[in-house]
């Protein structure tokens, strides 16, 4: 008689862990498939030599003419900002080219993405021995730390290669300081402030105090709503210390409201601009609080925002309104700048016989401005406030007018179409026997 052992079967959890690290391992060397790729499409497009195409101002380089295109054709092509394709971009280059232990430990899935990214990041400058030992380190590290562990390591690194650029590489960092919105779900935004370290850890430590201060005064916010309730007065009601800023400049928001949700009886929410669909609620609130009113006219079939301004040879404050309403973000495919912030660029060039009347009028913002006349990006208004982008690979994108409004219910239209022929029918009636 023989005994037998039973055989275990395997921890489901510890086999899902197993599989996740085990999919993040082929994550990393698709990755650096990825980066020989984008290479590649670099090379590909440097031999196509595309050159600046505008007809005034300062013409743009071959190399950045290739740098635009390159990064606003992959940002559309991947689903990216352009701001994180640039740094696909960059990584990608710098793997191929200058890192290449950093590229192997990537292949052989030692590392993530994201640690590539920081040794790439921080490889920027370093040049000879210099980087040949800066790579060696860092790919040995990547496979002992996370990113945010490397990165403290890297800048060190960096420091003990050249200390003396140290200076000039913050300077260069600090050029690269921007504020940005994310939208989130019920009502929510984030605001990014990329900064200098020394003044966000300023910032943070105020609203610290200030929320310390309100505390122990006895508010009943938990200090966390205390730090952004508090950020966000100082942000909205102090002034600018900066010489020359202009004082008592408050925040403003735009609000589309229909009217028949403003007299309480209708469903379509209120569009906040920028943003999108906001609760009744906060519309309400908003409107109560505003300082300024403008009523909008709307096609009740298709909800287009109707026009009827004259052409000018330059745009009118009303048909530079209108296209702001109409397009509420730059029409550049993917990007978000609000139109106020934006130029209000003639789609087909005034340089080639473009008018300058609504239909032919569309906010860009400063940078795709300078896309669209210096790169081979081409637009068309198609007559209905869409817009068709091509890029310069050949790749078609519709951009649809986010500022239009719902249509009016077809049961509100065909009760009014059945009035209106009431109507007609019966004053023909009531003409019937006139002699006239």
């Amino acid at each position: 008689m023989s005994n037998t052992i039973p055989l275990l079967e395997p921890d489901p959890y510890t086999v899902a862990l197993d599989e996740v690290a085990a999919l993040d391992t082929q994550i990393a060397r698709l990755s650096a498939v990825r980066a020989k790729r984008v290479t590649e499409a670099a090379r590909q497009l440097h031999r196509q030599a595309p050159t600046d195409t505008s007809t005034a101002g300062p013409v743009w380089s071959t190399a950045r003419v290739e740098r635009i295109e390159l990064v606003t054709e992959l940002a559309l092509l991947t689903r990216r900002t352009e701001h994180r394709t640039a740094t696909l971009v960059d990584t990608s280059i710098a793997l191929v080219s200058s890192l290449p232990l950093t590229l192997h430990a990537l292949s052989a899935g030692h590392m993530s993405w994201e640690h590539a990214e920081v040794i790439a990041k921080h490889a920027d400058g370093l040049e000879g021995d210099a980087l040949d030992t800066y790579d060696a380190r860092l790919a040995a590290l990547a496979t002992e730390v996370n990113p945010r562990q490397l990165e403290k390591k890297a800048r060190h690194e960096v420091e003990l290669a050249q200390p003396s650029t140290a200076v000039e590489r913050a300077e260069k960092a600090a050029g690269t300081r921007r504020i940005y919105v994310d939208p989130a779900a019920d009502g929510m935004a984030s605001l990014t402030l990329f900064a200098p370290a020394p003044e966000i850890h300023a910032i943070t430590d105020r609203a610290v105090r200030l929320a310390a201060g309100l505390r122990a005064s006895g508010d009943p916010r938990s200090m966390g709503h205390l730090k952004i309730d508090v950020l966000t007065d100082v942000l909205l009601n102090g002034e600018p210390s900066i010489p020359g800023a202009t004082r008592g400049i408050r925040g403003r928001v735009h609000v589309m409201v229909p009217a028949m949700t403003l007299l309480g009886v209708g469903e379509e929410a209120a569009i906040l601009r920028g943003y999108g669909p906001i609760d009744p609620a906060t519309a309400a609130q908003l409107t109560a609080e505003a300082t300024s009113w403008r009523r909008i006219l709307t096609d009740p079939i298709t909800g287009r925002i109707l026009n009827t301004d004259p052409r000018d040879y330059r745009p009118t404050k009303a048909m530079i309104d209108h296209a702001r309403l109409v397009h509420p973000e730059c029409v550049f495919p993917g990007c978000t700048v609000p139109s106020e912030q934006a130029d209000m660029d003639h789609t087909e060039d005034h340089a080639y016989g473009g008018d300058t009347i609504p239909e032919n009028l569309a906010p860009l913002s400063q940078a795709h401005h300078k896309v669209k006349h210096h790169t081979r990006w081409q637009f068309v208004q198609n007559g209905d406030d869409t817009l068709t982008a091509t890029s310069p690979a050949g790749h078609v994108y519709t951009i649809p007018p986010e500022g239009r409004m719902r249509p009016a219910p077809q049961a509100l239209i065909n009760a009014t179409t059945t009035a209106t022929a009431r109507k007609a029918t019966t004053e023909e009636e009531d003409l019937a026997d006139c002699p006239f």
